[in-house]
């Protein structure tokens, strides 16, 4: 996973886990002069923007055309929790179901880091991928929302990146790398969880009016 900074274009993609950053960031690699930024080494929980603010300055985000993709909440912790129990060095046997994950347990059955080389534990992992909001991936601390330019909807991702590539000029054939199969993710709450996950994430339901019932 790698943020990617796209200096001839003034650009820069702030990519969020489970958000198609993969399919956008294999894309825009492609790009003369792409600069990508992956995840490397963290040792100290950071979210996305954090990180690369390290890396780039805080100022990298005012000063570009930034973007990122976000996604319903409540279907955002169904596709982390499937990413991470899925990984088999992570979960090789005893893998939690969603409620016993969301519910705090999910260092049951966590064996092995699946990537040494972006974080330094097994935890930091599945931290880094489910717990960590998509808001406070899109902060750089305190709360400090950073300015995107565009905030692409994963709902509506086609549309979206049809406003991405007007401003950069050209079109990215996105390959859908790591595209998980529909899934119906309501289908996995009860009340109490559905209420858990709208409070985590009450910022980002704010700000871009997401809901439970919604469809796109």
């Amino acid at each position: 996973m790698a943020t990617t900074y796209l200096p001839d274009h003034n650009a820069l993609f702030l990519h969020l886990p489970k958000t198609a950053g993969y399919s956008i960031t294999t894309a825009l690699a492609e790009v003369p002069g792409a600069q990508p930024l992956p995840v490397r080494g963290m040792r100290r929980l950071k979210g996305a923007a954090r990180y690369t603010a390290g890396h780039l300055g805080t100022r990298i985000f005012a000063d570009t055309f930034s973007f990122a993709v976000i996604r319903n909440p409540w279907d955002w912790a169904v596709s982390g929790w499937k990413h991470v129990t899925r990984n088999t060095d992570a979960y090789p046997e005893d893998k939690p179901d969603f409620a016993t994950f969301m519910q705090g347990d999910w260092t049951r059955g966590l064996k092995r880091n699946p990537d040494e080389r972006k974080f330094a534990s097994p935890a930091l992992f599945v931290r880094y991928h489910c717990f960590v909001t998509q808001w406070e991936h899109l902060c750089t601390g305190f709360g400090r929302l950073v300015p995107l330019a565009h905030a692409v909807r994963f709902e509506r991702l086609e549309e979206g990146m049809a406003v991405v590539e007007r401003r950069l000029g050209f079109d990215l054939a996105l390959p859908h790398r790591n595209r998980s199969e529909p899934t119906p993710w309501r289908d996995y709450y009860t009340d109490s969880l559905r209420e858990q996950v709208a409070k985590a994430n009450a910022p980002l339901i704010r700000r871009f009016g997401y809901r439970f019932d919604q469809t796109d």
